[in-house]
């Protein structure tokens, strides 16, 4: 029986610091880190630590939304855990301890996890509606990309364009520089050869 860590932040900018010191003082010994947006179910650690869990492990987060932001996947999530014999518990939400079979529990999970989901939805929302506004300022200029000329991986689109130009076909161009794409298709309409 072990105290394991799930620790989750959305974007590779973001650090885990705080999570992983509070986590570490609840007596976690086994941590599973990752930079992944909470919309993936297939996140590679999350995986892992199901797959690794035992009867009697207790699987700890910082907070709910670090598990899942949709209420359906983080009910599958909760049940996958408590197959394995194993419970769950949140630093954050105190009344979050599936290691008894509290009924109240399940009610305020479901209610809790659908508050999540709502929050994910609006930030979505406003941050579309923030976009439509700037667009129609003239402000908005669309998410730079690091693989375009004077960008952070410019060798690799300078590589793209000549290859392109030599007519090779746009599945090798990805697939040897691993860029998606859309990102091909959008460095070649900025340098206007598309």
């Amino acid at each position: 029986m072990s105290n394991k860590a799930y620790i989750r932040v959305s974007t590779e900018r973001q650090i885990t610091a705080l999570q992983r010191k509070a986590l570490k003082a609840e007596g976690c010994n086994v941590f599973y880190e990752e930079k992944m947006s909470s919309k993936r179910t297939d996140r590679p650690e999350l995986q892992r630590m199901l797959s690794e869990l035992k009867v009697g492990d207790v699987v700890l987060v910082h907070e709910i939304s670090r598990l899942s932001r949709s209420v359906k996947d983080l009910l599958t999530i909760v049940e996958s855990i408590k197959e394995k014999g194993a419970s769950l518990k949140s630093l954050n939400e105190s009344w979050l301890d599936t290691s008894n079979d509290n009924p109240m529990n399940e009610f305020l999970l479901n209610i809790f996890g659908s508050l999540a989901e709502l929050e994910r939805g609006l930030t979505l929302q406003r941050q579309r509606e923030g976009i439509e506004i700037a667009k129609k300022a003239g402000k908005y200029k669309g998410r730079k990309f690091e693989v375009e000329i004077g960008g952070k991986k410019s060798e690799k689109a300078m590589q793209a364009i000549e290859w392109y130009k030599e007519g090779k076909s746009v599945r090798y161009i990805c697939k040897t520089l691993s860029i998606g794409t859309g990102t091909l298709y959008s460095l070649l309409e900025r340098e206007e050869i598309r």
